[in-house]
């Protein structure tokens, strides 16, 4: 029992979870409705959207990068998936649409940042107008909707699976492909080792590039799942959808432990993390709170959670 307490105890995931706990009795303890089984599967379901995401940005973080272009990626991958449909293309074909243009997204992020050789902070900081932009021009700043009642992609992706949202599943399947990617294969490694030390991980002969680019490649594919399981459950492309989403994401992925400075990542953490950030958002509308005020806190939460991060590392390299 004792190994299993300190093995239990090592996990890096561990101080994300119990904070988790202690926030969720307290709502539990200042709350009449929070401990109910509808309000949980709401709080589950609206973190999923982050979680999924989060799962792509663990990579992209490990790796010393950040995409500020997520939330914009979900939105135009929402709106040309529910084009797609209404247009009368079949569903795996416009799901295959979505996620393909989530995947040029990302792909364009890579390139741009490896060609014009600037950070990708920057690159993705003007894409996420672009994609917003184009989404925009597409829908003409109108919601789509009205699709077929009888489609199966709506009832099943927008519905529950034995009493759990479809989006909770998702987000549990992205996340062990995820983590066991990222732990347990070469590429994995590799994308760690980059965020690490760079000059390092090309004089071990690591292609940068080419990694930088796959990396963004998968992230804004795993945004673009995001935004296709949001539309089966919203039933509406609003351009509106995705806006801040990049907030939320990168936060619940500096929570779940992962370095901001790149070489260590956690996808069970970060998506800890987004069920942090929901616990956080649903509370503040229990308490009686604004609806804005989740921003605030979470900006608070993000400040603590590297500022412990920065303490706990301080520490470790003191006793070595």
């Amino acid at each position: 029992m004792s190994k299993v307490f300190q093995r239990i105890r090592g996990l890096q995931e561990i101080g994300v979870l119990v904070a988790l706990i202690v926030l969720m009795i307290a709502l539990w303890l200042t709350t009449t409705s929070f401990l109910t089984a509808q309000n949980l599967l709401q709080v589950a379901r609206q973190a999923s959207y982050y979680g999924i995401m989060a799962v792509g940005m663990v990579w992209v973080i490990s790796m010393g990068d950040i995409d500020l272009s997520v939330g914009s990626i979900l939105t135009l991958t929402n709106v040309v998936t529910a084009m797609a449909l209404r247009g009368g293309v079949p569903v795996p074909i416009a799901l295959l649409i979505g996620l393909v243009t989530g995947a040029v997204c990302g792909f364009l992020n890579g390139v741009l940042a490896v060609w014009l050789r600037i950070p990708m902070i920057i690159v993705t900081l003007g894409t996420l107008s672009i994609y917003r932009g184009i989404a925009l021009v597409l829908c003409s700043a109108a919601a789509i909707s009205q699709f077929s009642k009888d489609n199966l992609f709506f009832t099943v992706g927008g519905g529950n699976i034995f009493g759990v949202p479809t989006s909770v599943l998702v987000m549990l399947i992205a996340g062990i492909v995820g983590w066991w990617v990222l732990t347990r294969s070469v590429a994995g490694r590799h994308t760690e080792a980059i965020g690490g030390n760079p000059v390092a991980s090309y004089l071990a002969g690591i292609p940068l590039n080419r990694y930088r680019v796959g990396v963004m490649t998968l992230n804004g594919t795993i945004a673009a799942l995001a935004g296709i399981i949001a539309l089966a459950f919203l039933q509406s492309a609003d351009p509106s959808n995705g806006v801040g989403y990049e907030l939320w994401v990168i936060a619940s992925v500096i929570i779940g432990g992962t370095a901001l400075s790149g070489g260590q990542g956690s996808v069970p953490g970060a998506i800890l993390g987004a069920l942090i950030i929901a616990v956080i958002r649903n509370g503040l509308v229990l308490l009686g709170a604004s609806t804005y005020a989740g921003t605030a806190v979470t900006g608070a939460v993000i400040i603590l959670a590297v500022a412990i991060d920065s303490l706990v590392k301080r520490r470790a390299v003191r006793r070595k």
